[in-house]
């Protein structure tokens, strides 16, 4: 894994790296977007940043995708960090398209926040059909951090061949589904670290056998063992 900057929560995500091209936002506890970018006011029909600000997603979008939102901004907002995940919605024409995208919890001075990143993925022949298996399975990956999932049993539920799900991974994500979950590892020992939790308790929910696993493979993407990291955070 690539070295990344440890202050920021989104370190692993691979939106980071092509940040120009993507979605940004942060919202406050009331879920009112307070600050924006002029993709995200494009993609709600405007050309004006302000008219976006102190808005809530309910103002753009149905029932059923602000339900959705929202349950992903509760999640945030207890401490969790999501990376590099598949969303298909659609902008203020109507059109539908898959973003990959990541939000953390983002601490403001007076008051909590979420923050999120979305970057719109290409469009291609049979794009759709793509990307709906790689969200089953990052979904699926996400899901079981504490134990792998096997290719076969990964393949399945995407309900494709193993061959094939490994070749959209790197196609989209230009990595393994391997090396997907121990990006997603390391970033749920990150959050962990951040909340404060017990090393011992840090390495088990992040899947590794013991400290010293999750001490390796902590320092091998980040630069710092996780009680560096824990001493940069005070």
């Amino acid at each position: 894994m690539e070295k990344r900057l440890t202050f920021d929560p989104l370190a692993l995500s691979a939106n980071l790296r092509r940040s120009a091209d993507c979605i940004h936002f942060v919202k406050d506890a009331e879920r009112r977007y307070v600050t924006a970018n002029i993709r995200l006011a494009a993609f709600f029909g405007s050309t004006d940043v302000s008219e976006i600000l102190g808005r809530r997603t309910s103002d753009f979008f149905d029932d059923s995708i602000v339900a959705r939102y929202d349950r992903l901004d509760r999640e945030i907002s207890e401490g969790r960090t999501l990376i590099d995940r598949f969303d298909c919605t659609y902008d203020h024409t109507g059109r539908a398209r898959w973003y990959l995208y990541a939000r953390t919890k983002h601490h403001d001075p007076a008051r909590p926040c979420v923050r999120g990143i979305s970057y719109p993925l290409p469009e291609f022949t049979h794009s759709d059909r793509v990307y709906r298996r790689l969200a089953t399975a990052t979904d699926t990956i996400a899901a079981s951090l504490d134990e792998p999932v096997s290719m076969p049993d990964l393949a399945d539920r995407a309900d494709c061949s193993v061959a094939q799900i490994e070749r959209d991974f790197a196609r989209v994500l230009g990595e393994s589904p391997k090396q997907y979950r121990s990006r997603l590892r390391v970033q749920c020992a990150m959050d962990g670290i951040r909340q404060g939790r017990a090393f011992t308790d840090i390495a088990h929910d992040s899947g590794y056998s013991e400290h010293s696993a999750l001490s390796r493979a902590f320092k091998a993407a980040t630069g710092l063992t996780p009680k560096e990291f824990r001493a940069t955070l005070s």
